[in-house]
């Protein structure tokens, strides 16, 4: 997962409340998208953290600016509403809407469903021209994900993270490549109190950050072109297994504590962190900043260091890379001109992408943009674009991803709790996929 709602602080003040029921006003009022919008306006949709709900008051400022900004000068009015702070449900009900064709004109979709969205969403070619945006300015990963399905542009991302190996420099100066190493450092540093984690439990975090680099490294496949899954059958089957074997070692030896298989999200290791019970953990890039700020007793961009999510030979390093696109669902070629227009002046622009990353903590998905004066990242960033360039993948695109992924953490949960041996939980995750 990328830096989503759950990564983010959602209290509302009571002027948050009242801007929370402003929005709800507005939607009521602009329906579900049946109804006929006013002249020159289109529906901006957003989910929670990324909106006028935004849990930080830059944020909020942010985006009022740009609103103001653009309908200003374009005389359009931006109708602006907010998504669930489920993410799952928001996107299952955007997917409904955009197949009914009663989707908000200009949408806000998960990177890795984008895929089940493309068929919906318009072609923005001519928006990226006329901007004198070049579609290669993406990293590879992201241009896949922008070009689904249909070989066009129908989406434009512009924000992603990335999974790394974050390592204290004082217990692990030279963090470990393979399989081997972990286990060679992971048992010496348990022995002081000091372990590995990551989130093991099921959760779409856990295999995003514990299991695919794994299996990929391996050059196993999620799914095979026609959407079955690629490790029915060998070699992939082997690796799979190979990998859930390795996660079940670190919890039977001891490198790290049984509970992991109880932590759902990135940020359940967090609070190890800081109470210092931790040398090493596979975490997401967002987690750098966090730490930053939470950790009282040190500094955590001086005393950590990142480096590739370890795998089994050492090298072929691999790790999931998330984040968040716009889309266009409308017809009307004029509010698919206006509606891009607002989107890239404000998160696609290599100053825009850069303001809006800083402020959020994401990663932007440009490389020319980690040069623009406006973009600040923090110690770790130079880690972090180097994976986006080298090791960094995005999930199987394919409607099957989900029902796959499903089953996979059933498989990580009960090996990482010791209820399962690896290879009859890789069966019952394969029996249960139809």
């Amino acid at each position: 997962m990328h830096r989503s709602v759950r990564h983010a602080d959602t209290a509302l003040s009571r002027r948050g409340a009242l801007r929370l029921a402003a929005a709800g006003a507005l939607t009521a009022m602009t329906g579900c998208g049946s109804g006929e919008l006013a002249p020159k306006s289109f529906r901006w949709q957003a989910i929670p953290t990324y909106s006028l709900q935004a849990p930080t008051p830059d944020r909020i400022r942010y985006v009022r600016q740009r609103l103001r900004a653009f309908e200003r000068r374009s005389g359009w009015h931006v109708l602006p509403e907010v998504s669930s702070e489920d993410i799952d449900a928001a996107m299952a009900k955007l997917l409904l809407q955009a197949s009914q064709q009663r989707a908000p004109e200009i949408a806000q979709v998960d990177s890795y469903v984008f895929g089940r969205f493309a068929r919906y969403a318009k072609d923005l070619a001519a928006p990226l021209d006329r901007a004198g945006l070049r579609l290669d300015s993406w990293f590879p990963q992201f241009r896949e994900v922008m070009t689904a399905e249909t070989g066009r542009v129908r989406a434009l991302q512009f924000n992603t993270d990335v999974r790394v190996l974050y390592h204290r420099k004082d217990l692990v100066p030279d963090p470990p490549a393979s399989w081997d190493e972990v286990l060679h450092i992971g048992r010496r540093l348990a022995k002081q109190g000091k372990y590995f984690m990551f989130a093991g439990s099921r959760s779409e975090d856990s295999v995003n950050t514990a299991l695919w680099p794994q299996y990929w490294s391996q050059g196993g496949t999620i799914l095979n072109p026609d959407g079955s899954p690629g490790f029915a059958t060998e070699p992939n089957r082997r690796a799979m297994i190979d990998s859930l074997a390795f996660l079940r070692k670190l919890v039977a030896d001891g490198i790290v504590p049984r509970r992991i298989a109880t932590l759902q999200g990135d940020d359940d290791v967090n609070p190890d962190v800081i109470a210092g019970r931790v040398a090493m953990f596979m975490g997401g890039s967002w987690q750098g900043a966090d730490l930053q700020e939470l950790v009282t007793d040190g500094d955590f961009g001086r005393d950590w260091a990142a480096a590739p999510v370890p795998s089994r030979s050492g090298d072929n390093h691999t790790c999931v890379a998330g984040g968040w696109t716009w889309a266009a669902f409308v017809d009307a070629p004029e509010i698919v001109e206006q509606g891009m227009r607002f989107i890239i002046d404000s998160y696609i622009t290599d100053e825009a992408m850069a303001k809006w990353c800083t402020l959020g903590g994401y990663l932007p998905t440009r490389d020319s943009v980690y040069e623009h004066p406006a973009y600040r990242g923090d110690a770790f960033t130079p880690v972090f674009r180097d994976h986006l360039a080298r090791y960094a993948r995005v999930r199987p695109l394919q409607r099957e991803y989900q029902q796959v992924s499903s089953a996979m953490q059933i498989a990580l949960s009960s090996v990482t709790s010791l209820s399962e041996e690896p290879e009859a939980a890789v069966d019952a995750a394969l029996a249960q996929i139809v």
